[in-house]
């Protein structure tokens, strides 16, 4: 039986009070009721079966009634450098990324990006996404809400400490993505797609001496809100 799972700001408890609004979702949007059940993963990191027991105007008390064990993280952790897609690709992006299985999401301004974003503006699409990152995880039934960083420079998406740095790149003929992820065993993967004109020869130059590798996704042109997931999809179903 299919049962909502919510990300809460409390620590858990054996009795809970829900309020704000994960609250007014729970009572105005899916109008649950007294005794109905859900799960609730709290600010501390436990994962609990609760019951409602009381609600009221905006607030509701819930009781615990199992901790669950199940996880539903990966085993690899990815993070997606995406660069910036105009319109709403980037809410699909995040969205199908966080459903897929990424840890950590960073939007990246790179050379050839149509969207430009900085200031207030930069700030309100934040807050947009992190909305969506935050409802994918709860669809998707995740442990945790993956990490939306701010918008980045390639160069300071490039940082970090990962066992495998991944190019998606038309231009590469030779190395596979299968063949690369076949047989290896990463757990902290970074991955780099580029926006709707691609990446530039600077870029690549870049990223090639930061010790990433430069992948073929097959022989079809993706576009940019697709190819990330493809690798995803890929990097999970052979890593687990």
């Amino acid at each position: 039986m299919f049962m909502h799972r919510f990300f809460v700001e409390v620590d858990y408890e054996e009795k809970m009070v829900l309020s704000g609004p994960v609250a007014h979702h729970i009572l105005d949007v899916l109008r649950m009721q007294p005794e109905e059940e859900m799960e609730l993963v709290t600010d501390d990191g436990v994962i609990a079966r609760v019951r409602i027991t009381e609600a009221g105007a905006g607030w509701l008390n819930v009781a615990a009634k199992q901790i669950l064990s199940e996880p539903h993280e990966p085993k690899c952790r990815v993070t997606l450098a995406q660069g910036l897609a105009k319109g709403e690709k980037m809410d699909f992006v995040l969205q199908k990324a966080v459903e897929i299985g990424v840890s950590r999401i960073i939007p990246v301004a790179m050379d050839n990006c149509v969207m430009r974003l900085d200031g207030e503006k930069s700030s309100r699409k934040l807050e947009r996404w992190q909305r969506i990152v935050q409802s994918a995880a709860q669809q998707a039934k995740r442990d945790c809400v993956p990490e939306l960083l701010p918008v980045s420079s390639f160069a300071q998406a490039l940082q970090g400490d990962y066992d495998l740095v991944l190019v998606a790149y038309e231009g590469e003929t030779r190395v596979m993505l299968k063949d690369v992820l076949r047989g290896g065993e990463y757990r902290d993967i970074l991955v780099l797609i580029g926006p709707e004109g691609g990446m530039t020869e600077e870029e690549l130059d870049l990223a090639s001496k930061a010790g990433a590798r430069t992948v073929s996704l097959g022989r079809r042109i993706l576009r940019t809100e697709t190819a990330g997931l493809v690798v995803l999809s890929n990097i999970f179903y052979e890593l687990g």
